[in-house]
């Protein structure tokens, strides 16, 4: 927050083409030190530290996205978060999301997503809350907007940045996240374990399985789509699916 406060900071844009700053780099280095301190023998994968050779552990570790949103950072929107996950066996167990300029932290576990499943369903939704990017929403997002529209499905549009977007699955503020453009493991899996503590559920538009962590041959995600509920999962999967299957 102090380098969001200042009227200039230091940034410069990496070889994939997406911006960093000097606070990721400072959030960087706390992130790691803590985590180190607290469980030494926990592994850390962060974006800013991550070189191919650390990926396939085959113990549990850490996750991290010390910036999570840096574009809302840089345009000094609040909507950018710091993700931390612990992952193991392909899956986001723990997470924590937090969003420093506004103070909020979300926490959450596959451990605590059996308490939270009752009073999720759904018998009747009037109108479909689907959450979206706040800075860069695409082709294939707009043309699912208007494919609901001449499904009769009504809607209204979430905008949100970053991790936030699992967030307000997780706080029904929203109903579904889709998301077909590209990820990285480290954007996704503090607020996926957020999501799954609440009862909700991420899983790939290609089969409907689990959103995979830890893969052998890319750090990045495969098109998926986030729920609030497995109601809702149910309900719009197919639809979802069957578009996707279109895209590609």
């Amino acid at each position: 927050m102090e380098v969001y406060k200042k009227d200039t900071f230091n940034q410069e844009i990496k070889s994939d083409g997406s911006p960093v700053t000097e606070a990721d780099n400072a959030a960087n280095k706390i992130i790691i030190d803590a985590l180190n301190k607290i469980t030494p023998q926990i592994p850390v994968l962060s974006e800013e530290t991550y070189h191919k050779d650390q990926k396939n552990f085959d113990i549990p570790y850490w996750l991290v996205d010390p910036l999570d949103g840096t574009r809302e950072f840089i345009n000094k929107s609040k909507e950018f978060t710091v993700n931390i996950a612990l992952i193991e066996d392909g899956s986001a167990i723990f997470g924590i999301v937090g969003a420093p300029a506004t103070s909020n932290v979300w926490h959450g576990s596959i451990y605590d997503s059996d308490k939270n499943l009752s009073g999720t369903s759904d018998a009747e939704i009037n109108t479909l809350r689907i959450v979206m990017s706040k800075s860069h929403q695409t082709d294939a997002d707009r043309n699912l907007l208007s494919l609901f529209k001449s499904l009769n499905i009504d809607y209204e549009v979430v905008e949100k940045g970053s991790s936030l977007k699992l967030c307000a699955l997780a706080d029904n503020q929203a109903d579904i996240y889709p998301r077909f453009g590209p990820t990285s493991e480290w954007d996704i899996a503090a607020g996926n374990a957020v999501l799954s503590g609440s009862g909700g559920i991420v899983s790939l538009l290609s089969s409907g399985k689990p959103l995979p962590y830890n893969k052998e041959d890319t750090i990045l995600n495969s098109p998926f789509i986030a729920c609030r509920n497995q109601d809702i999962h149910d309900r719009f999967f197919p639809i979802l699916s069957e578009y996707h299957k279109k895209l590609v």
